[in-house]
């Protein structure tokens, strides 16, 4: 036999050790892959809640300036021959908070308006805009330089119905903090 055709018991041995350690190597190598992976994924899910930030608020501070509808009195008038118009548009304003003071007809000599007429003078101009909004397109806003405070609504021909409660995308104002009954003292 040839010196080429066997192998010594040696070299055998040192191939398999350097095939070992080489196995050996990979495996270790590739535990710590998945380990460093398997923690980066909860460090990432953790800096992620932190993102998150604070928690999304209920509502906005109180300002006592802003118009709601609790604080707006609204009179509602039928400047049609409909009847029962102004009735149901005035349960339709109480059932979204604001106080109806009165409901008749119309008691201008006023050309009847087309949709609606938001009528109010210079102290209840952000009470009127917030009327407004919750009427139909083509409602008009009149200011007649009243000194009461209080906004009209004058119903027209083409008048249906107030326009539906939009979602609520944004926070409403939280309650008037005099008003709980921690701040007047009561338990």
């Amino acid at each position: 036999m040839s010196d080429y055709a066997t192998e010594s018991p040696t070299s055998v041995q040192a191939r398999r050790k350097r095939r070992r350690t080489l196995i050996t190597l990979a495996v270790v190598v590739l535990g710590l892959f998945f380990a460093f992976w398997y923690a980066l994924s909860y460090y990432r899910a953790d800096t992620g809640a932190e993102a998150g930030g604070a928690p999304t608020a209920t509502c906005t501070p109180y300002d006592p300036a802003v118009a709601t509808p609790a604080k707006t009195k609204v009179n509602v008038y039928n400047a049609t021959s409909r009847n029962g118009l102004a009735g149901s548009t005035a349960k339709a304003f109480s059932s979204r908070g604001f106080v109806v003071d009165k409901i008749a007809n119309d008691p201008t000599e006023r050309k009847t308006p087309a949709v609606a007429e938001v009528r109010h003078g210079s102290k209840t101009k952000a009470q009127a805009k917030l009327v407004l909004s919750t009427m139909p397109k083509g409602t008009v806003l009149v200011n007649d330089k009243r000194k009461a405070i209080v906004v009209d609504v004058a119903l027209g021909t083409k008048f249906t119905a107030l326009v539906p409660v939009p979602s609520a995308s944004t926070p409403t104002m939280c309650p008037d903090p005099s008003a709980s009954p921690s701040a007047s003292g009561t338990p």
